[in-house]
This record gives structure tokens, sequence and C-alpha cells, in this order.
């Protein structure tokens, strides 16, 4: 019975015009995104090698003297991905320049160079994008008058005048419109696909393989969540002008509403200090530290590098570098805690599930970010290691460690070849599931809560 119903109702939404309409705009968006990526990511990666580049020469310059090489605060930049297309997982928003040196990971903050700082908001056509608007409100059209539409035309009260389950019934619409959605989808996935094949700007790899299909089945939980929700709306409404005015507020609820009132949240339910404030009190631990140093630890005299001022002042210096990174290491931790709180709390929004989601998938946005800050302070730990078993090496130089300037100990150079060089490591699975395991059961958890409130308002549905 199942079956017969669900084939039913799968041909009555293959033949209608929605269909087609919404069939030709994922396909014409999905292009368009496909052609706008290969404009555009040539040129992002023409910039990240040049800035690379200047990167790495600077390092080099820097080499000469080993001291100058371990003080010297670099801003590591975060690469493009080539697979940003699937999400771009909002890294024009994101932190994307890491401030380090051998001594410390100091700071992070957003280059906002690449994009316009006119507009408020930007977003690409990526594939979570088509899917986050386009797609969710194309599977509430589907299903908005799935129960109250067929109500006003007679056709439910007909249909249930058969021996037919009211549970089954209800089954078949949703999985017809979720299987609707999906046969909407499928091609513009594999058009956008070949497109971006056939421009040589990807190239066809496991692993993104596994991504277009982890997509597809994140997709696939987006349109299951709300579907459900448009079932919702049908069933509540006794009129399918009604359930539409209901579904579309749903969908600016959970497109607009809830995702852009994450600045809102963060700054009311887990307020932070601001970046001024944090170093407003780095500046008063240095005020401090140098009222309370021992009298000439500011001295700074060229030549004998073994003259105790020299020791004062490395003292002093790195008693400003613990006050520093226990600040700013306190400032870090709140704002990842406070990002992920917010994450959390709007995470009642299918959307903005299906965004983190789909960030996993594409091994980018906010996991990706933390991962290379984990990963950076492991190098920076490396990178001073290496840097102190030279000083070691070194009878010239006192080893009165100043991580701040090119004093007290060794100004050898150093082969560059041999200095410790940070590479951004992709992402494990692991990686990449762990931190949304709970975002996945929350949206199974509400899709099934939806869909049997749904289910129960069908049961008692008056459908006469």
């Amino acid at each position: 019975m199942l079956r017969v119903i669900l084939k039913r109702e799968i041909l009555h939404n293959l033949y209608s015009l929605r269909f087609f309409v919404s069939l030709a705009l994922v396909l014409a968006v999905f292009i368009a995104g496909s052609l706008s990526f290969v404009r555009s990511h040539e040129a992002v990666l023409e910039k990240d090698r040049t800035a690379r580049t200047e990167f790495i020469e600077k390092m080099k310059a820097e080499a000469a003297n080993t001291t100058r090489l371990a003080v010297t605060r670099r801003d590591y930049p975060l690469r493009p991905r080539d697979n940003s297309f699937i999400s771009d997982a909002r890294e024009k928003y994101l932190p994307n320049e890491i401030s380090f040196s051998a001594w410390n990971v100091f700071s992070f903050r957003n280059k906002s160079g690449s994009i316009n700082p006119l507009l408020v908001k930007y977003d690409e056509l990526s594939w979570s994008f088509i899917a986050a608007l386009v797609v969710s409100f194309i599977t509430l059209l589907f299903t908005f008058d799935a129960v109250s539409g067929e109500k006003e035309t007679k056709t439910l009260a007909l249909t249930l005048s058969n021996p037919i389950p009211r549970a089954t019934l209800f089954l078949g619409k949703y999985l017809s419109a979720v299987v609707s959605v999906l046969i909407i989808v499928g091609p513009g996935v594999l058009l956008s696909d070949f497109i971006l094949l056939l421009s040589g700007q990807i190239g066809r790899t496991a692993s993104l393989t596994g991504e277009t299909i982890g997509f597809l089945v994140v997709t696939a939980l987006l349109v299951s969540t709300m579907a459900a929700f448009g079932l919702l709306g049908s069933v509540i409404a006794r009129s399918s002008n009604v359930s539409l005015i209901l579904v579309l507020s749903f969908w600016l609820l959970f497109a607009a509403v809830i995702p852009n009132s994450s600045s809102f949240i963060a700054r009311n339910l887990f307020p932070i200090d601001r970046a001024d404030s944090v170093q407003a009190k780095i500046n008063r631990a240095f005020d401090d530290l140098n009222k309370s140093a021992p009298a000439g630890s500011w001295w700074l005299i060229s030549g004998n590098p073994f003259l105790p001022q020299h020791e004062l002042r490395a003292s002093l210096q790195m008693k400003r570098l613990q006050a520093e990174k226990a600040i700013r290491d306190a400032y870090s931790r709140d704002a990842f805690r406070q990002f992920e709180r917010t994450r959390f709390l709007t995470a009642l929004s299918p959307v903005v599930v299906f965004e983190v989601l789909t960030e996993a998938v594409s091994g980018g946005g906010y996991p990706r970010f933390r991962k290379v800050w984990e990963d950076l302070h492991v190098y920076q730990g490396q990178l001073l290691a290496f840097f102190q078993a030279l000083d070691a090496q070194d009878p010239k130089s006192p080893h009165w460690y100043n991580p701040y300037e090119n004093v007290s100990t060794t100004r050898k150079p150093v082969a560059f070849e041999t200095v410790p060089q940070f590479v951004e490591k992709p992402m494990l699975f692991v990686d990449r599931i762990k931190p949304t395991i709970k975002y996945l059961v929350i949206n199974v958890l509400y899709t099934c809560l939806v869909f049997y409130l749904s289910f129960i308002l069908f049961v008692r549905y008056d459908v006469r």
C-alpha cells in the first residue's frame, strides 16, 4: 500500500508545474555558482601563492640571524580550499590569519581585504548556500498544501474513503516530497560537478567523491526536516493559503532570522571582553611589571652580550610575554566558548545545523580554523625547541632568552632548509565528524519530533 501511495504522490509531484519551475531554478543557480567559482578561484589561488612566497622570503631573510628568526612575529594565512564550491563555510568572516613567533601563538584576526568592506553580507553561490536557501524553500512548496490543499479539492476525503490507513497515507506524502526534492537537487550537483571538472579547477578524487556524497546525505537530512515542517503547516491550517503563510514563516525564521541573530545572542547571552579591552589589560600588566622591575631592566647596551643589564632585560621581557600570553589565551578560550555556545543555541534552526554539517563535509569553517590554531601551537613549540638547541650550541651566547628582541641569544645564521616549516594538514574524517555529532543528533531528533507532531494532528484532521 505504501509503495502505491508513494508512486502516486511522486508522479503527482513530477508532473506538476512547480517541479519544472523548481528544477529550472536549481539548475540555474548551480550553473551560476559553478561558473562564478571557476572565474574567481584561480585569482584567489594566485593571490595565495603570492602571499606564501612573501611569507617564505621573509623567513629566509630572517634566517641570517637566528634570534631575529625566533622573535619576529609573522602572520600565517589560511589557504583557500579547492572544495569551497561545496561550502565556503563563511571563511571570509572567520579568522584567516594567525600571528605567531617561536615564543608564542599570539592572536588571530580576519584579513578582510578579500571582500568588499561596503557589503555587510557576502555569500558565494556554493552548494550549501543553494541548499540552505533555495532547496529548503522548494521543500516547503512541495508540502505546504499536501493536506490542506487536498482538503479544499475534496480529494483527501475521497482518498480516505478507501481502506487506506492514515499513517500510510501521511508517510507516503512525506517520503514523496523528500524524494521529489532530491530528484531536483541531484541533476544540479551533477551538472555543477561536470562544469568544474571540465574547467580543470578540480580533479576527480576519492576525497571529492566522498564529499559530494556527504553533501547529498546532509542535504537529504535538511530536506527531511523542512518537509516535516511543511506538513506541520499543512495539517495545522484548514486552507492552503493559511498553510502557505505558516510555512513561509517557518522558512523566514529558520533561514533568515535565527542564523542572523547570532551576533545579538552572543553579545547579550554570552558576553566577552572586546579586543580593545584585552589590549588595555595587556598594557596595564606591562605597566605593573615595569614598575616592579629592578633598576636597569630597560637598559640596552650594544656590544658585550654578557652584560648583566641584558639578563635583567631578558627576564623582564619574559615576564611580559607570560603576562600577555595568559591574557590572550584567556580571551581566545572565551571567544571560542562564546562562538560554540551561540552556534549550539541557534541549532534550533535546521538551516544552521545543515551549515554545520556541510562544514564537516567540506573540512572547512570553524573546525578547520580550530585545528590550524591547535596545530600551530604544536609547531610553535617545535620552532622554539629548534631555536633553543641552536642557541645552546653557541658559546658566544649568554643564553638569556628575550622573546621580543634580538639580544642576549645567538645571532649566527641558520640554513633556512633546516628550519621547521608549518604545513596545514587536511582534516581527517574523525576531525570532521567529532564536533558535529551532537548537531547530527539534534537534527534527527528534531525531524522525528516535528514529524510525529504532524502525524498526530493528521490523525485528528477533519477532512470534511
